[in-house]
């Protein structure tokens, strides 16, 4: 939560405010694995929930408590967070960083603008998923954590 947090209230507007600078940045934190070390820190946490939730599961009477729905809703917003981060997120800081050394390297010219235009698409569509994926994860959080008091 707190990496995807820190991602969208300080990263995500410090490249849009650096300008063009701010696409080589992105192209260097996706070069230097962020992608990576975020789907590894998501995909270890949802192994690690479904283990404790196997856990807590084999227990009838607990999956159709309160405690036991609340545990089952966080969960899933946990895994729709993950597969959004991945699908959504990480594939389109790929696009953008395989886009952005070519946008450099190309002149001032309609195919550089269309490139650009792509670019900016495709960092619109990381900065929307990124809300969502921070909400879902917030939303996961809190039903995790606090489902023992429902």
């Amino acid at each position: 939560f707190g990496a995807a947090l820190f991602t969208l209230m300080f990263l995500e507007p410090t490249l849009d405010e650096v300008g063009p600078a701010g696409n080589q940045v992105l192209t260097v934190i996706v070069r230097r694995g962020f992608v990576k070390y975020m789907a590894s820190i998501g995909g270890l946490t949802v192994l690690i929930g479904f283990y404790l939730f196997w856990r807590l599961a084999g227990d009838p009477a607990f999956a159709g408590s309160r405690p036991g729905i609340a545990i089952s809703i966080g969960a899933l917003t946990g895994i729709i967070a993950l597969a959004l981060g991945g699908s959504m997120i990480g594939a389109s800081a790929k696009k953008f960083s395989v886009l952005a050394p070519k946008a450099a390297s190309l002149p001032e010219g309609a195919e550089r603008v269309a490139l650009l235009k792509t670019m900016e698409g495709l960092r619109a569509r990381m900065a929307t998923f990124s809300k969502i994926v921070v909400a879902l994860l917030f939303i996961s959080m809190v039903l995790m954590s606090l489902a023992h008091l429902v």
